[in-house]
């Protein structure tokens, strides 16, 4: 496929169909967008996540030209509808014409072409009358003013002003709307710091030093993929945002110590461990999704990394104590409603309930549960989540103090990597939010087992 514009439509419009999410949706697509040049894949990546983005706002904006209720367009139509107000409200560099054209085009060419006229109409008096379109009063109704302004549902928009007050709201979905930074993690196994940005520095316009965490660098307007780089090939560093490599970062494994890592994913977190332990002990790692294990496999044979065993797993059941030693640490990087992570999974603001974080709440304290046999005396346990909600972080490490007398949230003083005491509370637990620290949102407690 050569059109970014019909590419972007066909992955809205399976994303529309809720069976998968777009981290999903754009890994199968590959193949398929292998026909785009860089430009056009760039332009690709704005539409969708764009689309994803701002969804309600321009969801807001098509009602106010139709009397065609949208729920009852096909999703199609919806999405070209999106596409073309997008390109209209927040691609400047897109003339507006070109935008109707080819959204008209669209239209044409999918299953609805009768509704090629709806979308010419719609997007063309959006243009003459940009007036028609008003945001929902901010005196009268905050709530939905910020909701449809920032495009989050409202549900969210009420949670985080009760918790932090609008002001305060408005940054974080201001901060959730950007496009997050490319952020690389140096892996000290094969290179240091000043190499791997001497290696990245000729295909990037710039690069940024994160003071605060030592190894890491964000890559300004790289001139190619990750994968078209020569470092990247070489093992020399993974990608990972900064909150992601400070739940790391507060395990602090040390070389030759057993360690687990209990729900690996693809592996981000458990080949840093890896290399915090100097590719020296025993790391197991453990999915429920083999597929999973399978590319963190890979990636750890491409960051050089030797020390990672596998095995499938599922954590709903008590793992049997023949298939698992004692570990020094344990770190259980939680599944969570992913809230805090929604710059750079947008589509889930729209997929997400309210009532999935007391939900995945009673899995999370079920893995701890299941966990907290396997830890040494004196060893230590992180509790991890990409989410920011109160249900996923301090009600579940209270629940889990009061059932485990035998387990103590560790002091600041026990922290030999001080690097992570900036973004620790009064209560010793570290808490990541966009707005304030330009990384993604996660919440992480380091517990000690006792006895």
């Amino acid at each position: 496929m050569d059109d970014p514009r019909a590419a972007a439509l066909q992955v809205l419009d399976r994303l529309e169909r809720g069976r998968q999410t777009l981290d999903a949706l754009l890994d199968n697509a590959a193949v398929r967008l292998g026909g785009l040049d860089r430009r056009d894949r760039a332009l690709f990546n704005q539409f969708v996540f764009g689309v994803s983005r701002w969804r309600l706002r321009l969801d807001a904006v098509a009602a106010a030209y139709t009397d065609r209720p949208l729920e009852k367009m096909t999703p199609s139509i919806r999405n070209i509808l999106r596409l073309g107000l997008l390109q209209i409200l927040f691609m400047d560099r897109i003339p507006a014409s070109a935008a109707v054209n080819t959204a008209v085009n669209l239209a044409r060419a999918s299953r609805a072409p009768h509704a090629a006229g709806l979308v010419n109409a719609l997007l063309r008096n959006v243009l003459r009358h940009p007036q028609r379109f008003c945001l929902p009063d901010a005196a009268a109704s905050p709530l939905e003013h910020v909701a449809v302004a920032k495009s989050f549902p409202q549900w969210l928009i009420a949670r985080w002003v009760d918790r932090w007050g609008l002001a305060a709201t408005e940054r974080l979905c201001d901060a959730m709307n950007a496009i997050p930074p490319l952020t690389l993690r140096c892996n000290e196994l094969k290179n240091r710091p000043a190499e791997l940005i001497r290696a990245v520095e000729p295909q990037v316009a710039g690069i940024e030093i994160l003071r605060d965490l030592p190894g890491a660098i964000n890559l300004i307007r790289p001139r190619c993929t990750v994968a078209e780089m020569r470092a990247f090939g070489d093992g020399r560093f993974a990608v990972q945002d900064g909150g992601a490599q400070l739940v790391s970062l507060l395990l602090d494994p040390q070389p030759g110590e057993t360690v687990l890592d209990a729900c690996a994913g693809l592996g981000g977190k458990t080949t840093h461990l890896a290399q915090m332990m100097k590719n020296q002990g025993t790391l197991i790692a453990l999915d429920n999704q083999s597929h999973k294990l399978a590319r963190l496999k890979k990636e750890a044979h491409r960051l050089g990394v030797s020390i990672i065993r596998t095995r499938t797993l599922d954590l709903n059941r008590p793992p049997a104590p023949a298939r698992l030693p004692l570990f020094d640490r344990i770190l259980l990087d939680a599944p969570c409603s992913g809230l805090g992570v929604l710059r750079r999974n947008p589509d889930a603001k729209w997929s997400s309930r309210e009532s999935d974080a007391p939900r995945l709440a009673q899995q999370q304290r079920r893995f701890l549960d299941h966990l907290a046999p396997l830890v040494q005396p004196g060893g230590l346990l992180v509790y991890a989540v990409c989410s920011m909600e109160p249900e996923e972080n301090e009600a579940v490490i209270d629940h889990f103090l009061k059932t485990h007398v035998n387990f103590v949230i560790t002091s600041r003083h026990a922290l030999e990597r001080k690097t992570v005491l900036p973004f620790l509370d009064s209560r010793g637990f570290l808490r990541t939010v966009p707005h304030r620290h330009h990384m993604d949102g996660f919440f992480a407690a380091r517990l000690q087992r006792t006895e």
